[in-house]
């Protein structure tokens, strides 16, 4: 009976560590998909920044045209 018992203990000793252990793998797996969402995010801000600034320099650059043709045409 006494060896039953160990058994018994040994086995849910086991298992709880088996759960714990899993508890952690998750964590860990979450804590991976976090950093690489965060990641992502962090390279698309970039990119839309230098989007901004190409669009940017673009409408500089039509209001200047806007500006030139004004002065051709009030000199008509």
């Amino acid at each position: 009976m006494n060896n039953y018992k160990k058994v018994i203990n040994d086995f849910a000793n086991l298992l709880q560590t088996g759960i714990l252990a899993a508890k952690d793998i998750k964590q860990e797996g979450i804590n991976i998909l976090k950093f690489k969402i965060e990641n992502i995010k962090s390279r698309f801000n970039i990119s839309s920044k230098e989007e901004l600034e190409i669009l940017n320099k673009k409408i500089d650059k039509l209001n200047l045209e806007i500006k030139e043709l004004n002065n051709l045409i009030r000199k008509r």
